[in-house]
C-alpha cells in the first residue's frame, strides 16, 4: 500500500492536491488533523523523553536500589 503525507494551508475549504493524482479511481482513506509546527512543539530539536527530568542527581548510579538485607530474593 503506497502512502503519502502532504502539510498545506487551508486557504478554502476547496482543496486542490495533485499529489494524489495516482489514488485517482481508487478507495483511499483520508485523515485531516492539525500540524505541529516548530512554534508550537514543546520538544523542540531533541526527541520526546517522557523521563526527562525526573532523577535530579545519583549518588551511587551502580550500586544497589535496596540495601542487601531488605531483598528478600537473597534469603
Amino acid at each position: 500500500m503506497q502512502a503519502i503525507t502532504l502539510t498545506k494551508k487551508l486557504e478554502s475549504e476547496t482543496l486542490y492536491l495533485p499529489e494524489l493524482r495516482p489514488f485517482v479511481g481508487r478507495e483511499v482513506e483520508i485523515t485531516v488533523r492539525e500540524a505541529t509546527t516548530a512554534k508550537t512543539s514543546k520538544c523542540v530539536g531533541k526527541a520526546p523523553n517522557p523521563l526527562a527530568g525526573s532523577v535530579l542527581r545519583d549518588d551511587d548510579p551502580f550500586g544497589p536500589a535496596v540495601p542487601p538485607e531488605d531483598w528478600e530474593a537473597c534469603r
